[in-house]
């Protein structure tokens, strides 16, 4: 975990992004997704993204999802 860690504080460093260890851990742990399914849908709904995650996830060149995205299209574009 600490390599990752490193890329990524890398990363923010040559973007011109202030971070620190525990923001970036915070950013991170709370990028949560709920799977949520009934009789006639399948969705992911994620929780809200702070500023930090968002421009964590601008660096790494993954896109920002939706708030609710059907459960087929978040499995494709996400490759879970």
């Amino acid at each position: 975990s600490y390599i990752i860690q490193r890329t990524l504080e890398l990363e923010l460093e040559k973007n011109n992004i202030e971070y620190s260890h525990d923001k970036i851990r915070t950013a991170l742990k709370n990028m949560e997704y709920i799977e949520f399914k009934t009789a006639k849908q399948h969705l992911i709904v994620r929780t809200k993204i702070n500023k930090l995650g968002q421009k964590i996830l601008k660096v790494l060149n993954i896109p920002l999802p939706k708030i609710i995205t059907p459960y087929n299209e978040f499995k494709e574009k996400y490759k879970i």
